[in-house]
């Protein structure tokens, strides 16, 4: 991998390709800065708010069709639409009566939608004209669920003390269907890849994940009576036929299309790794490069390491809380990642935050463990490649590729300590993030 020079960005790392794939947003205080996603030297636009002071711009978003992009100061109470074709051209959002505290953009990319304060409503708001409508009673900590073809969208609500699922057509944005939901707390909601079933699942203390059909015909309400603990996360496999269901009880439930039951439950376990599983273990090699340094102004804690496979039996390290009466224990799948196609998942578990579990969906086993120095901050699927990112906070990038093992790519910058990833659409760049500043990683063939 081939890095670009660094470039400065905020410290909220609102750094986001185009879906196009050819540009990419930065936030620098109140400027966003457009540049070129190939060359990133070459600056496309640079959209200045009227606001200067902070907290600046807290939010960015792209329109489908990589003409217009919003970005929002929440606590200006302010939503900002900006077009790469006519710089002069430029769209306000002011809500007169409630504070916003969340916008995205609707998937036809012609309507930028807001919730309001304590999930009062969520605004409609058209940039083609003025005109405006509402949804009455969101739960705006559910993130919103397009419809694959964009044509409708799944709005969480809930009123007379109880949850629903609002489905609403995303042109006349009058409501199609409202689905009534057996949740305690509808903690979220996902629509498939086939756009035939949507998921909705509970809040942390109840195990329920809801599977409901285009016609609001309830398919499967899957519990498990056994767990105390509920569902962490939820994510569709691309094909819409397989639905991954990860616990705080650190299992994995694969539900098929056909019976909506587990066809498969995969378990993290620290103990007992069968030898047939590719445990990737990094090791630290020599002294650090600070150690060598003989200029006072490279001050890195850089350490070179190397990954080896690890001897059966294998086990993977556990966190420990110092202080049990006072640190939250962690718990729970907190990463679930399905690659491009659907061949392999990525999974990571709070209790073992230095591994990325990487399974081989249609073998339901285990095929490899990448075991890291530092807890891992961000996994990414390339989007267009069986070639898995890792980024831990240290100054380097891990990439994973099936039938090559893991790769480590040392940023140019030892005083980087890369907290996020972003995959340009079109898979080929890669953007890097550290605290203040970013770089591009190019994918040699």
């Amino acid at each position: 991998m081939d890095f670009s020079d660094l470039y400065k960005q905020g410290n909220s790392n609102l750094v986001s390709f185009s879906p196009d794939g050819k540009y990419l947003a930065v936030v620098v205080e109140h400027r966003l800065i457009i540049r070129n996603s190939d060359s990133p030297k070459t600056i496309h636009r640079v959209f200045s708010c009227t606001y200067d002071t902070a907290p600046f711009i807290q939010d960015v978003g792209w329109s489908s069709d990589s003409l217009f992009i919003f970005t929002a100061s929440y606590e200006l109470n302010r939503v900002d639409v900006w077009c790469l074709g006519d710089e002069s051209w430029r769209c306000s959002i002011v809500d007169e009566v409630c504070c916003i505290e969340k916008a995205v953009w609707a998937a036809h990319g012609r309507h930028v939608l807001t919730f309001s304060e304590l999930d009062l409503r969520l605004s409609i708001w058209s940039i083609e004209d003025e005109e405006r409508r509402y949804i009455q009673y969101p739960k705006s900590r559910v993130a919103l669920a397009f419809h694959p073809e964009g044509d409708y969208v799944a709005v969480a609500q809930r009123h007379d003390y109880h949850d629903f699922i609002g489905i609403y057509n995303t042109q006349s944005w009058a409501m199609v269907r409202e689905i009534a939901v057996d949740t305690v707390d509808l903690t979220g909601i996902e629509w498939s890849p086939d756009g035939l079933h949507l998921v909705a699942w509970d809040l942390a203390g109840n195990f329920c994940a809801v599977v409901v059909n285009v016609g609001g015909v309830v398919k499967r309400v899957y519990t498990e009576d056994s767990v105390c603990l509920g569902v962490r996360s939820c994510v569709w496999a691309p094909g819409g036929q397989l639905l991954a269901v990860g616990g705080y009880d650190e299992k994995i439930r694969m539900l098929n299309h056909l019976t909506w039951r587990p066809v498969s439950t995969l378990v993290h376990r620290a103990q007992g790794i069968p030898a047939t599983v590719d445990v990737f273990n990094e090791v630290e090699i020599g002294t650090s490069l600070a150690q060598e340094s003989r200029t006072p102004v490279d001050q890195s804690t850089r350490v070179r390491s190397r990954f080896v496979l690890a001897a059966a039996p294998s086990a993977i390290r556990v966190a420990v809380a110092v202080d049990v009466h006072r640190a939250e224990r962690r718990l729970g799948v907190s990463v679930l990642a399905f690659s491009a196609e659907g061949a392999f998942l990525a999974s990571v578990c709070e209790s073992m935050p230095n591994a990325v579990w990487i399974w081989k969906v249609d073998e339901m086993r285990l095929l490899a463990v990448v075991q890291t120095l530092r807890a891992v901050r961000a996994c990414r699927w390339s989007p267009v490649e069986r070639t898995l990112a890792v980024a831990t906070g240290s100054s380097s990038v891990y990439l994973w590729k099936w039938e090559d093992g893991v790769f480590i790519h040392d940023c140019p910058s030892a005083t980087a300590a890369v907290a996020g990833l972003v995959w340009n659409p079109n898979g080929d760049t890669l953007a890097v993030l550290s605290k203040g500043m970013f770089m591009l990683g190019f994918l040699g063939e």
